[in-house]
């Protein structure tokens, strides 16, 4: 593989040091040239968007995407290099939050708590044998994900990737999304990118950036452990009214969030607000949480 070939292909790839995709459609031992020839043979597969290579041994391990347009999780190890092929669209689940773990959701996705690792069935959006939390390591280089602006007024592009990035959470009933807000997350953080002057679109036609909100935000009402919190009006107990709001362990301030295995996922299934007290027809609770970016 002469000079200007490797060139090729490290154009069409950029390399993470230190993180590895599970569950890979196959694998090779590759002669000395490794690095361009697993490249090479990524490019043979239609839906192959990064490859895993172990540089000690010149092993490569080929990653496509899903039927769901994502690939499979990502561990932190020291020992792989993961390189990702350049303007592929995809979406990187970067969280997955499980109902009734007993573990913040807040706390597992801004790194102040690191929950145990997940099980493969973590990648599915089915209430399945998964047990905890889900946190792809790459959260933890948020900010070199986003897009930044260079000094002559052009777009420059980390890694040499990325003509936008879309943040979305999403929620999950059976397998099914029932609710999801897409955000802008240029120049955002892992906290504010989720944020109402960044919203780009909704499930709800009424969260918009517009909207007046009296908590939108992942830290939420923190003394009542309300997070990943999108609101419009407190009275009392009994009127609370938003969007969605995860009741994260383990304070409770109302009898409507006093509800065992924490954390639960609640949300309005109608196109609107709800009221979270218990017996609201509209009130929605989800099987699964998820944060993706979409990489494009």
């Amino acid at each position: 593989m002469n000079t200007a070939e490797e060139s090729i292909y490290a154009s069409l790839f950029y390399g993470l040091a230190g993180y590895r995709v599970r569950n890979s459609l196959t694998s090779f031992t590759l002669s000395d040239s490794y690095f361009s020839e697993c490249c090479m043979r990524c490019l043979q597969y239609q839906n192959c968007y990064s490859v895993n290579i172990r540089g000690d041994d010149r092993f490569c391990e080929i990653n496509t995407l899903g039927p769901s347009g994502y690939g499979d999780l990502v561990d932190a190890n020291g020992t792989w290099t993961l390189f990702i092929r350049t303007y592929v669209p995809h979406n990187e689940l970067m969280f997955r939050a499980t109902p009734g773990v007993g573990l913040s959701v807040k706390d597992s996705w801004l790194g102040n708590i690191i929950p145990p690792t997940a099980q493969d069935t973590c990648i599915s959006m089915k209430n399945t044998s998964c047990s905890t939390h889900y946190r792809n390591p790459r959260v933890d280089i948020w900010e070199s994900l986003s897009i930044s602006q260079s000094e002559n007024g052009h777009e420059s592009q980390p890694f040499g990737i990325l003509k936008r990035h879309i943040v979305t959470l999403e929620l999950y009933q059976h397998g099914s999304k029932v609710a999801f807000i897409a955000f802008d997350g240029k120049d955002s953080t892992i906290e504010n990118w989720f944020n109402s002057y960044r919203i780009l679109n909704s499930s709800w036609s009424n969260v918009t950036p517009s909207t007046i909100y009296n908590y939108f935000s992942i830290k939420g009402h923190y003394e009542c452990s309300r997070s990943f919190f999108v609101n419009t009006h407190y009275h009392n107990c009994s009127v609370d009214t938003g969007y969605m709001v995860v009741v994260d362990p383990p304070t409770a301030c109302c009898p409507w969030e006093n509800v065992p295995n924490k954390p639960q996922f609640f949300y309005s299934a109608a196109d609107g607000t709800v009221t979270y007290q218990s017996g609201s027809t509209d009130l929605g609770t989800a099987e699964v949480m998820a944060v993706f970016v979409n990489i494009s």
